[in-house]
């Protein structure tokens, strides 16, 4: 029989490969939907800047009910079970053309709703699990994250292949509502245990928190403009560079391969080294890495190893933010800081670096342009990252 600490690692774990596996599946659908369907990109694309948005702004009235609520298992299950949903309205949307649009926003607006759900909910319990060791089993739960970020796309185009674009999505659809499933019976008995975990209606944080929380959040938003406006429109940079869709597809798959070296090796370095120099190296490492990329775009190795290295430090938000606020804030507020970091600073932020590239290419502007203006704001986030208070 597994350990508790174990159990809380599988099946967190599993939570978290389910939900950023479903993470691109709309961007996916784009495809199919425009072309089968005969959509507007227009509409297509505005629908998902609005469930980036909504999964933000959703994420912190979730963390706030789910530290006053002590209901971690059932709201983890039903994150899940949300994207399950939504699956189904994605598929409805093939059966009848004249019905697709209301079923595909039904559908965004039940994919955005359940992407607010993990990320804050998965951080604070394996942050209460594991207390000063919960670097490490961040690190390893992010990990879990990116292989089902990168696998489960071309899981779910060899399904619409074989099977159809109906029976795929209801394949899919039956894979998530038995993950929801078994990761509601594998951790409904863990509750927070104690009523100092549990927040009361009348508690509140002191003044400093908030400028933490305020100053922290502001960077994070910045940075993520940059990694999720800059990531959105890579494959079709390299596209453009390469005129090979192969080959702008292979340069996606290794350039991401970092981000699952680099969440745990990022979890044990704020264990050790804390959260404000885990945060403050990865931004660093970050910048010199994407100057690298930039300076290299038409030498396919050395780009293709430049964003290799990019990833390693940029996609460790789960196990450094979420580890640096489990090091700061009482742990009757994990959930709900995190979802403010999380949530608002990395979700909304990354939203707005898109839209910021989408606006900037409207006005004739280059992709490189864009990621150019884009390292601008890293660098900006960067240079201000000592503003963050050393003590709360």
């Amino acid at each position: 029989m597994m350990s508790k600490n174990a159990r809380v690692l599988a099946y967190t774990s599993l939570a978290h490969f389910a939900n950023d596996g479903v993470f691109l599946i709309y961007p996916l659908l784009i495809v199919y939907y425009s072309v089968e369907e005969k959509i507007s990109l227009v509409f297509l694309g505005s629908l998902a800047i609005i469930y980036t948005v909504l999964s933000g702004i959703l994420s912190p009235f979730i963390g706030d009910f789910a530290d006053k609520s002590d209901k971690d298992p059932e709201l983890l299950a039903g994150g899940i079970g949300l994207e399950a949903l939504a699956i189904v309205f994605f598929s409805l949307a093939f059966l009848d053309r004249t019905l697709a649009a209301p079923l595909i926003t039904v559908g965004v607006v039940l994919l955005g709703s359940g992407q607010a759900f993990y990320h804050p909910l998965g951080g604070a319990m394996l942050s209460r699990t594991f207390g000063r060791g919960a670097g490490r089993a961040l690190g390893l739960n992010g990990a879990m994250g990116s292989v089902g970020r990168s696998v489960m796309p071309s899981v779910i185009s060899l399904l619409l292949l074989y099977l159809g674009d109906v029976l795929g999505l209801t394949t899919f659809f039956a894979y998530m509502a038995v993950v929801s499933v078994l990761i509601y019976f594998g951790v409904k008995d863990l509750r927070r245990g104690g009523q100092q975990q549990v927040r009361k209606t009348t508690e509140k944080l002191e003044r400093g928190f908030y400028k933490f929380l305020l100053i922290l959040g502001a960077l994070v938003f910045l940075r993520s403009m940059f990694i999720t406006g800059t990531a959105t429109f890579l494959g079709e940079f390299e596209y453009q560079i390469y005129l090979s869709k192969t080959l702008a597809g292979i340069f996606l798959t290794v350039g991401f391969a970092g981000s699952i070296v680099g969440q745990p090796v990022f979890g044990w370095l704020t264990e050790r080294l804390g959260g404000r120099t885990s945060f403050a190296l990865s931004s660093v490492m970050s910048v010199l890495f994407f100057a690298l990329f930039l300076s290299s775009v038409r030498n396919l190795y050395l780009s293709a190893t430049a964003y290799t290295l990019f990833t390693f430090a940029a996609y460790t938000g789960f196990p450094v933010l979420l580890g640096y606020v489990s090091q700061v804030f009482p742990k009757s507020f994990f959930t709900v800081a995190n979802s403010y970091i999380w949530g608002v600073g990395n979700t909304i932020g990354g939203a707005a670096g898109t839209a910021l590239v989408t606006a900037l290419l409207g006005l004739h502007f280059t992709i490189l342009e864009a990621f150019y203006l884009l390292f601008a704001l890293a660098l900006v986030s960067t240079v201000l990252t000592p503003l963050i208070p050393k003590r709360v």
